[in-house]
């Protein structure tokens, strides 16, 4: 019951953070998802959970088999700080679009509450005991 509940609150907070905000740290998702489940939906430049998925779809990347994803505010924030390159190679003119199918799957991901994450880090740091990450 009380996991049901963690991950229904989760999927809200998600719905609710502005799509502006970074990416979604892998540990909250990783509390309720294998790693395997999140392998394609990584952020290539900060390393986490890909929010509001952008697709790198540049032509001298063609040859490569897996999905080329960043988070929509860490691309903005790459591009002002390197306008008109690219994160994955260096390269002018990177092209990139909206992955809505990504974008849909990434927000069908259980997580916790990040709140609750911490309150339990927290708790398990004051009883001594390790979480595992």
């Amino acid at each position: 019951m009380e996991e049901e509940k963690s991950k229904c609150s989760m999927k809200m907070a998600l719905k609710s953070i502005p799509q502006q905000h970074s990416c979604f740290e892998k540990k909250w998702i990783l509390q309720l998802n294998q790693q395997e489940d999140i392998n394609d939906f990584i952020c290539l430049i900060c390393k986490q959970v890909a929010n509001s998925p952008m697709e790198i779809d540049c032509p001298q990347h063609k040859d490569m088999d897996e999905s080329l994803i960043v988070g929509e505010n860490c691309l903005k924030q790459f591009l002002s700080q390197k306008p008109n390159s690219c994160p994955v190679k260096h390269h002018d003119n990177c092209l990139y679009s909206q992955n809505w199918l990504m974008k849909r799957y990434i927000n069908e991901l259980d997580a916790i509450c990040p709140r609750q994450f911490e309150q339990e880090q927290q708790q398990g740091y004051e009883e001594g005991k390790t979480t595992r990450f």
